[in-house]
């Protein structure tokens, strides 16, 4: 998920709408509202003595560098200086680092050793970050903090060790766990001593978020290129529009042919086949924008959110992922079922239409220039200045001829029978009585409401704040 403001707008958020935004997350409380706001989240820097609970290198720092497997690394005794990055040396103290703590650095360090070089400019280990690891009663059991220039602003009793070249520190005594816990899953900009701080928080036992599995350090790549997305690129301007986007059967039947068309030019065995069926969808996408201009939701998110799942296939087969590098259209191969099945959509045809199929078909679009454009670094570079992975196959295969004949073909090789008319005619009648509890856009909360919600006990400068329903029945009016 992605925002490019920061401002006061808060988004109120149905339990449904979460799990579409956050498309590869299961959120733990299926009964609550999520409150998604973005403004930031301040930790002040905890007051403590000169003396902190690290061995002491030179004057006040323990350094321990790991540039090898934690399992299989030696020890020493000895002083170890911050530049030393060749030795595989561990100090004393790190066999004790809990669990908990082990697994969010083991899953830093594969995020980051596999993301390294797949896409020009980004860089994990750039990202001042920090894991936090909960248990199932939401309790905070360890806190690391990755390349971050204060860690001692989480708490107290913080050791630092050296891995892999990078600064890590576990912080033994948080200083509050409460306010790290309100940040889940993520928030990109927590202020912590001063910094700008990715934060992600593990959650034992919920899918997708389990430190050490694939899916979390899919997650931790895929969240961490947002936060490069903040710092580097062009912002887009563009809030998604649920309510407002166009559910129209017109629409979705040209939809469903981008979808068809992009899961056969992925099948395409041969790259004179891709670049004809290319024609095809770019014919297709052009024609969605001259009936309506809200297209553009789909360019800016198969932008921001298709690149980020196309981070996911590239490290897949690497971790052990179930999203890699031979699957990047098979959201879209599952819902095209629902051209015969309209309940393969259950009650989430806005958040599919309208979200959700926009992570696969950007990462499909992407797969594609992969095989068409010889420059990554050219698509990537595009990309950060504003263009889409639609505008760039487009661009590739040049201006055609004939948009209404290529779209003919299309409709003729991929809809033969005709049942994409039908099956969107159904689909957006399901669409217009589906309910999206107060989802749209987004709504902006008054001062009224936040005020509120404070009443209650609610902390809302964190990034991702939890609404019991009781407080939301007494303070949103939806």
């Amino acid at each position: 998920m992605y925002s490019s403001t920061r401002t006061r707008t808060v988004l109120v958020i149905g339990v449904a709408a979460v799990l579409g935004l956050l498309a590869y997350l299961v959120w733990p409380r299926s009964s609550e509202r999520q409150l998604e706001t973005t403004t930031t989240t301040t930790f002040a820097a905890t007051t403590t003595t000169t003396t902190r609970t690290v061995a002491v290198v030179s004057v006040t720092t323990t350094t321990v560098v790991i540039s090898a497997p934690v399992e299989t690394v030696a020890t020493t005794t000895q002083p170890v200086p911050a530049t030393t990055t060749s030795a595989s040396v561990v100090a004393a103290g790190i066999e004790s680092v809990s669990g908990d703590a082990r697994s969010l650095i083991d899953s830093w360090r594969s995020a980051v050793s596999e993301s390294a070089g797949i896409w020009p400019g980004y860089d994990l280990a750039a990202i001042p970050v920090v894991l936090v690891a909960v248990d199932g009663e939401g309790n905070v059991g360890a806190v690391t903090a990755f390349n971050h220039p204060d860690p001692e602003a989480l708490g107290s009793q913080v050791r630092g060790f050296e891995i892999d070249g990078h600064r890590v520190a576990v912080v033994d005594e948080v200083a509050d766990p409460d306010r790290l816990a309100s940040m889940a899953p993520f928030t990109f900009f927590a202020d912590i001593g001063g910094t700008d701080t990715f934060v992600l928080v593990g959650q034992s036992g919920v899918p997708k978020l389990e430190p050490g599995t694939p899916e979390f350090i899919a997650v931790l790549a895929h969240e961490g290129f947002h936060q490069y997305q903040f710092d580097e690129w062009v912002p887009g301007d563009l809030l998604q529009d649920f309510d407002g986007y166009d559910y129209s059967a017109a629409n979705l039947e040209l939809v469903l042919l981008e979808h068809r068309i992009l899961i056969a030019a992925y099948e395409s065995a041969t790259l004179a086949g891709t670049e004809r069926l290319a024609r095809q969808f770019a014919a297709v996408r052009s024609t969605r924008h001259d009936r309506d201009g809200r297209v553009v939701l789909d360019e800016h998110q198969e932008r921001i959110e298709g690149s980020a799942q196309y981070i996911e296939h590239r490290i897949g087969d690497a971790i052990g992922n179930i999203r890699n590098s031979a699957n990047h259209a098979d959201e879209l191969v599952y819902h095209d079922a629902g051209v015969e099945d309209p309940a393969v959509f259950g009650d989430g045809i806005k958040s599919f239409f309208g979200f959700d199929r926009f992570y696969s078909s950007g990462a499909t679009l992407l797969a594609l220039l992969d095989r068409l454009e010889p420059s990554g670094t050219d698509v990537a570079e595009r990309l950060g200045k504003g263009d889409s992975p639609a505008q760039l196959l487009a661009r590739h295969v040049g201006s055609p001829d004939d948009v209404d004949a290529l779209v003919a073909a299309a409709r003729a090789e991929h809809d033969p029978d005709g049942r994409f008319g039908p099956a969107a005619a159904i689909l957006s009648a399901l669409a217009a009585g589906e309910k999206t509890d107060g989802f749209g856009g987004g709504s902006e909360v008054s001062e009224d409401e936040i005020a509120c919600l404070e009443e209650h006990g609610l902390d809302l400068s964190a990034g991702n704040i939890t609404i019991p329903d009781d407080i939301a029945s007494a303070c949103l009016d939806r």
